[in-house]
């Protein structure tokens, strides 16, 4: 019952409507007066959040004049309120959207949320130019494919280090020799992501991909930079590990350091802005 009632709360209920909403769901068919008694709160407060919940599509009031009220069934509730809900969003987006754009900074931020996390990724996704590369454990991975997908079809180049098969075409794409171990040792759910050189988003989530254990936004150019430079070290290593069990090993590894140079060459974004901010002229 605790929880069905937290996801009351999460829905936009408030502590006093989903009781009174649970109750109806378990027996329909009662005054506000015959509620307050069974759950303990005074009349005039629960009728106040029958109002509520009627407004809110909770439930319905009998149309003979007696109070008599009847709970809308879970699924018609939520499909409802996602609905209204999306509605919102949208009109916000609306209204927001001839708003000043948000200063520039190179200060790092913590992320708090997952739902806010992936959709920072999905958002640096849709704003690539040139390259993005993707260091994630399966779930948080899965998570992100559609917009992966998207940026494929622009022309992004996609370097994705995952620790199961993935098909994912036109990517370029490794999996660890030692993934069995890392996804077992972990448990938990990584997500690293660096865009274009200039901005990054590198997260840690519980197993379920419901809790964040830590998660950093940034558009400082150094660090971007590096953490592109770092990945790129990773997955060439993990490239070449894999190469020298094939036969034609010499020939893959030559072709896997020429791609090496041109994933930290100045082509990248990031790396062409901080060589003219920072390096000699």
């Amino acid at each position: 019952m605790e929880k069905k009632k937290e996801l009351l709360l999460a829905v936009g209920l408030n502590d006093l409507e989903a009781e009174v909403y649970l109750t109806l769901l378990n027996e329909n068919f009662l005054t506000g007066y015959k509620i307050g008694k069974k759950i303990g709160k005074p009349t005039a407060n629960v009728y106040k959040a029958i109002a509520s919940l009627a407004r809110k599509g909770a439930l319905v009031l009998e149309d003979n004049q007696k109070g008599l009220c009847r709970a809308v069934a879970a699924n018609e509730f939520f499909a409802a309120a996602e609905a209204g809900l999306k509605r919102k969003t949208q009109e916000a987006q609306l209204a927001f959207a001839a708003a000043p754009p948000e200063g520039y900074d190179e200060k790092s931020y913590q992320l708090q949320s997952v739902d806010l996390t992936l959709e920072k990724c999905r958002q640096l996704l849709r704003q690539c130019t040139t390259i993005v590369v993707i260091d994630a454990f399966p779930k948080s991975l899965a998570a992100l494919l559609p917009d992966i997908q998207e940026a494929l079809k622009r022309g992004v180049e996609v370097y994705v280090q995952a620790y199961e098969p993935l098909d994912l075409p036109g990517a370029n794409l490794v999996i660890p020799g030692s993934s069995p171990y890392v996804l077992q040792y972990w448990q938990s759910q990584q997500l690293n992501l660096v865009v274009d050189g200039k901005e990054y988003v590198l997260a840690l989530f519980n197993e379920k991909l419901t809790e964040v254990y830590q998660a950093t936004w940034s558009r400082n150019l150094y660090l971007a930079c590096m953490y592109h430079i770092g990945f790129n070290n990773e997955f060439t290593i993990n490239l070449i590990q894999e190469a020298m069990l094939k036969p034609n090993a010499q020939e893959l590894i030559g072709n896997i350091l020429a791609r090496k140079s041109r994933l930290s060459s100045n082509y990248i974004p990031g790396m062409e802005e901080l060589l003219k901010r920072y390096a000699l002229k």
